[in-house]
């Protein structure tokens, strides 16, 4: 398996490198990208040395995705475990990490569930969505804990600040009763203050997620259970942010959203999940001289989950999330950048579970600097948090990237990065383990980049050793309970590329991976649910008014279970779509996901959507 592994990667370096026409497509309007997550401030494309994704409210709209979920899985190195359609349980696996592994932010506030150490993101509406960007590679040494596999960060709409009041509305209706609806204003005073406001609606009568379940019998028996209906969802949300840039180069800003609604599936104790997700936040920016700006804000993030079963509660799980945050930035010199920063984080959990314990707190200090020497950049990094449970944690990065010419980059990056235990890991009544250590991670990193004239391209190649690694094991008569029993190494290469000629725009990304257990019981072993190949491929054309496109995603086997018993063979899915302008304000588009009516698993024993059809009507005046 190695030795097939390694000669992929060198005859896939070989073929990106021979193969220039191959690359990415440089903004349209050219404009110049601002990534904030990568630097936890705002940087340039060129200044940013981590490998990053940005999705764009165009990229979502030319696209026409239905969910975050379905946005993010066309990103490289980037692959899903779900249990079914439209709102259902879904994991991110970021280059072969844990779904725990992933840090998830919300216009800079951290969210998802203390308990479970995951983020439901296939509960959070798209059509509140800006922005995305997804940075891969550890970052524990500017945000602590969970960003060994990487960070996603998402950010809500935002007003232009034009003095016009800006409406916007969509509707669409497709396979399984699907229908959306929102609608928004945005606007300004054109002097420094900006808001947008915007509601949504989505429901979906959604399909049977799965054929059959075990159910245990009261004389210790197993039997398997056929429930053909079809399991729907449905979500309501809101987002609000608003903002004002003072004469004096001060601006602040404040924002929320919230969403709330149901999803239903099958099982013995449970068969209904009604959620709740909301996040608030400000923000103070202000300059402190010439040469510092001084950023403060505070969060807030709310993850309500309530199970039913055929209408009857059943249990709650709670998670509170209390951020705080204040950062200097100093321009040192010509050349140089410091950051200066602390966090304050508490965690609170509530509901029918009694916990040992139930709120914790994490305090960390990082510092980074960034410096450019002709043409040789540095980008280096530190913190240490110390929280209430372990105790102290220091993490740290090192970046370098050497300029050959205005159209070729090469970096090399080193980094740490670490995970807490989560409050189930520790404090599950009769099975958490209060011994419990952080997982711990360092990672290593070759890249090479290059830009033409209508495209860019780009290889990285990286290894993850994760040591401590958290597993649930049997400790004897039927009692399971976590404990840092293994380490996984998780080699592999990224190649992304893509080229404009003219009206046509192909892009694609290729990974390929070896995310291999190297100690412990299932020692050589795959971990769970992580294919070994992920391939995206997106062409489109542009005729006038009307627009076309075709989207190709594929992976490799995968294996449901540690001991590699019980793979999931690999699939591939193709998307069509089009799209007509019919005039300035208003468009019509439609779009045919898994075409060819592939029927494939993510997660084994729950099906996905066969060949199904969505149809928007899009009014956004100019």
């Amino acid at each position: 398996m190695k030795t097939s592994l390694y000669a992929s990667l060198a005859g896939l370096s070989l073929v990106t490198l021979v193969a220039p026409s191959l690359v990415w497509a440089e903004p349209a309007n050219n404009e110049i990208e601002i990534i904030i997550t990568a630097g936890r401030k705002a940087q340039t494309a060129d200044e940013t040395l981590a490998p990053v994704t940005v999705i764009t409210r165009q990229d979502i709209e030319a696209t026409q995705a239905s969910t975050v979920t379905e946005v993010l899985q066309q990103t490289p190195g980037l692959t899903l475990t779900s249990s079914g359609y439209m709102g259902k349980q879904s994991s991110v696996h970021l280059r072969g990490t844990n779904d725990s592994h992933v840090l998830v932010l919300v216009n800079g506030v951290k969210v998802g569930s203390a308990t479970l150490g995951t983020t439901a993101l296939e509960l959070f509406p798209l059509d509140q969505v800006e922005r995305i960007e997804i940075v891969r590679g550890p970052r524990s040494s500017l945000y602590g804990s969970e960003a060994i596999g990487g960070v996603i960060q998402i950010f809500t709409r935002k007003g232009s600040g034009s003095k016009s009041i800006q409406p916007r509305a969509s509707a669409s209706y497709g396979s399984f009763n699907t229908a959306k609806a929102s609608a928004g204003l945005a606007g300004g005073s054109g002097e420094g203050t900006w808001f947008n406001l915007n509601a949504a609606t989505e429901r979906t009568d959604g399909i049977s997620t799965q054929d059959a379940y075990t159910v245990y019998l009261p004389d210790f028996s197993i039997a398997e259970v056929s429930e053909p209906d079809k399991d729907g969802y449905k979500n309501n949300s809101f987002s609000l942010r608003a903002g004002h840039r003072f004469e004096q180069g001060m601006s602040l800003e404040a924002g929320v959203m919230q969403a709330r609604g149901e999803s239903e599936f099958d099982g013995q104790y449970q068969n209904e999940n009604q959620f709740k997700q909301q996040i608030a936040q400000g923000k103070l920016t202000a300059p402190l001289g010439s040469s510092t700006q001084i950023t403060a804000q505070i969060g807030n993030s709310l993850d309500k989950q309530d199970s039913y079963k055929d209408g009857v509660f059943q249990d709650r799980f709670q998670t509170q999330r209390m951020n705080a945050s204040v950062q200097a930035d100093v321009q040192m010199g010509g050349a140089g950048n410091l950051t200066l920063g602390l966090d304050h984080l508490k965690d609170k959990v509530s509901g029918t579970t009694d916990y040992a314990v139930n709120s914790r707190k994490n305090t960390g200090v990082f510092a980074s600097y960034q410096i450019t020497a002709g043409a040789n950049k540095f980008d280096l990094s530190a913190r240490q948090d110390d929280n209430q449970q372990f105790g102290k944690k220091a993490t740290g990065g090192v970046a370098f990237a050497h300029e050959f010419s205005d159209s070729l980059r090469a970096t090399a990056s080193y980094g740490t990065a670490f995970k807490a235990p989560t409050f189930n890991d520790l404090y599950y009544p009769y099975s958490g383990n209060a011994e419990l250590k952080p997982e711990n991670s360092k990672n290593i990193e070759l890249g090479v980049a290059g830009r033409l004239a209508h495209g860019e391209w780009a290889i990285s190649a990286f290894q993850n050793q994760i040591d401590d690694l958290i597993q649930w094991r049997d400790t004897g008569g039927g009692v399971w309970k976590p404990m840092n029993v293994a380490a996984a190494k998780i080699s592999g290469l990224e190649a992304s590329a893509s080229q404009a000629w003219g009206d046509w725009q192909l892009a694609g990304n290729l990974t390929i991976q070896q995310p291999e257990v190297t100690s412990g019981e299932q020692a050589g072993d795959l971990l769970i649910n992580r294919p070994q190949q992920i391939l995206n491929l997106d062409l489109a054309r542009q005729f006038g008014r009307f627009s076309v496109g075709a989207a190709v995603h594929a992976e490799g086997r995968r294996y449901n279970d540690t001991d590699n018993l019980q793979p999931l063979a690999g699939f591939g899915t193709l998307d069509l779509r089009a799209k007509y302008q019919v005039s300035r304000d208003l468009a019509v588009s439609a779009k045919l996901a898994n075409l060819l009516d592939k029927d494939y698993e993510l997660r084994k024993g729950y099906n996905q959507a066969g060949v199904n059809g969505l149809v928007t009507l899009d009014y956004q005046p100019k």
